[in-house]
Formats: structure tokens, sequence, C-alpha cells
């Protein structure tokens, strides 16, 4: 707890101060979140509770000669504070630009626009929970730009260390901010534009995960979205490969998830379809994972800042009978 105040307490002095270099260049804005869920006896949440609070703020601005910054901070819950953001560069035009420090990880489209009033469901896609943390951040460099059609970014960090979290459940890696190894993670992501509705993007990452630098832990994933002012599209494919100690085999997991919905005064109808399969028994065991997931929810646009949305999922697995469907109510609010 001290440690996490230390942090957000320093951010707050980095954002002042480059506030006022800044001299008004600064864009700020925040976001606040809650939810109610519940769910049946097998679920993460069988008894009804207010949960997933969230408070966020973002400054964001442009200093003389193309240099830049971003600062978010956010409240989790009701004790605990974490950096979101918090890094440094230079942009001297949009094809080119090199930032340094705490960075949203760009791997597909999911993991730089997943807060609350950004999202079409309210649970992370199946897929994603189990291949990388949810927020995924890391501490490095970033080289990005876009230029005609293409959108292109590369950067290396600290990478993924092996161990699971409370707040990431199912994934078997966790996000550090410091090295683990000698070992410094790379990937990147090349995107593409078509008109003004369709993108569309390849990701890749490669990384040690373990204490001893041995092992490798490959990421690869494509998106895709179509988005209109009545319709939206959105899918992600994932697949993992992991390197595992002997006599382990080899781990690999893939997966798909593709989310979409209709907006018709002010209501939006999502619907959700998400698969993951899983084999790796070093990490879960001698029993493959193969996890489905169908939602259906309903949102209602309040205002351009203000959003209720409910979701309901149905989750299954191959050989298993589950019982842990879930629902959440959701209020988003953005500033």
């Amino acid at each position: 707890m001290k440690t996490t105040k230390t942090v957000f307490a320093a951010a707050v002095v980095i954002l002042l101060a480059l506030a006022v270099a800044a001299r008004g260049q600064v864009k700020y804005g925040g976001y606040l979140a809650a939810e109610y869920v519940d769910g049946q006896t097998d679920s993460l949440t069988p008894h009804g509770s207010l949960q997933n609070l969230l408070a966020g703020f973002l400054a964001q601005g442009r200093i003389a000669q193309g240099f830049g910054f971003a600062v978010e901070v956010r409240a989790l819950g009701v004790d605990t504070f974490d950096v979101n953001q918090l890094w440094a560069g230079y942009m001297p035009s949009e094809a080119f630009a090199v930032r340094a420090g705490l960075f949203l990880v760009p791997f597909g489209a999911w993991n730089t626009a997943s807060r609350p009033h950004e999202t079409l469901l309210v649970r992370t896609p199946l897929n994603l929970e189990y291949l990388y943390p949810s927020s995924w951040r890391d501490l490095g460099v970033v080289i990005e730009g876009k230029t005609g059609f293409l959108t292109y970014a590369a950067y290396f960090g600290n990478g993924l260390a092996e161990g699971q979290s409370d707040a990431d459940p199912y994934a078997a890696y966790v996000q550090q901010f410091h090295d683990n190894n000698t070992n410094k993670a790379k990937g990147g992501r090349i995107g593409i534009k078509a008109g003004q509705a369709i993108r569309a993007g390849y990701s890749y990452y490669s990384g040690k995960y373990d204490d001893q630098d041995m092992h490798d832990l490959i990421l690869e994933g494509a998106d895709f979205s179509w988005v209109t002012r009545q319709w939206e599209v959105h899918a992600e494919y994932t697949w993992s490969f992991i390197e595992n100690p002997a006599p382990y085999e080899r781990g690999e997991s893939e997966g798909w998830s593709v989310w979409m919905c209709s907006t018709y005064r002010g209501f939006q109808p999502v619907g959700s379809y998400q698969e993951i399969k899983v084999r790796d028994t070093y990490h879960y065991g001698e029993t493959p994972i193969d996890r489905s997931r169908w939602t259906a929810g309903l949102a209602y646009i309040v205002s351009n800042t203000l959003c209720l949305r409910f979701e309901y999922d149905w989750n299954s697995e191959q050989g298993l009978q589950l019982n842990d469907d879930q629902w959440q109510v959701q209020v988003s609010l953005s500033f």
C-alpha cells in the first residue's frame, strides 16, 4: 500500500510539473465506473455484489518543438492507486513518434482502448483473459506512426513474468515494472485502414518469461473492426506458444472473439461469441482448457459522457457441466 501511494504521489507531482511546462497545451480527461455482478455457484462471483470500482484521470499534452507526454492515474476500489500510463516522447510528425516510460502495450485493438467508456462489452473477451493481464502495460520504449493507410508500432520493455494474480485469475503471466531476467521483450503491431470504416492489424510479442532467462513466450494476434454510425463489428484472433521446462511439452493457446452492436435512438443491443483453447500442462495441468462464452447485452447511451450497460454471459467448457453463468450491470461516466 505504501508503494502504491508513493507512486501515485510521484505521478501527481510529475503531472503538475508537466502541466506548467506545457503552458496550457494540456488536455485533461477522466472516467468513473462501477458494476453490480452476480453469478451462478461455480462463477467467480456466486453472490451479488458491487465491485470493480474505477476512477481514472488522464492528462496529455504537447510541449514546444514536438515533445509531448501523458500521465494516467487510477483508483481501483477504495484503497488502491496505480499508474496506467506515464511517458514522455518526441513526436515531430504523424509518421514518426518515440515514447519512453510506462505505456499501454499496442497488442491488438482491445488493450489500448479497454476503459469502461470505450468498449461495448463489460467483461474482457475470453481469449484475451487467458492471453495477457488486463490493462497490459510495460516499461520501455515505443516507436510508432501512421502514413496513408498504414499504421505501425514497435516496442521493447521488461516484458511479462510467470505467475498468476488475483486480478487476473486466468492469465498465467503478470506484468512487471522491473526486469526479472536479462532479456528484453519486444513486439509490435502493423495496421491498415480501408476507408473510414474498416481497420485491421497484426500483432506480435516475444520475450523470456522465467527468472532463469531460458523459456520463450510468443504471442500473436489479428484484429479487425468495421464501424459506422449505426453498426459496429469487432473481432480479435489470438494464439500463443510457451516454451516450458523439461519434461513438459510446449504450451499452446488459440482463441477468438467477435462482438457487435447496432445503435437506435440511444440504445445499443450488443452480442458476442468468444472461445479459447489451451494445452499447457506446466501452467494449467493435464486437462486441456476448451471454453466458450456467449454474451447478450443492452446499453443505454444517456449522453455523450454517461452510459448504462447490462450484460449476461453464458459460459461453457468442453466435457464439464458448469454453473458459472454471470450477469452484470455497469455504470460508466467519462469527462
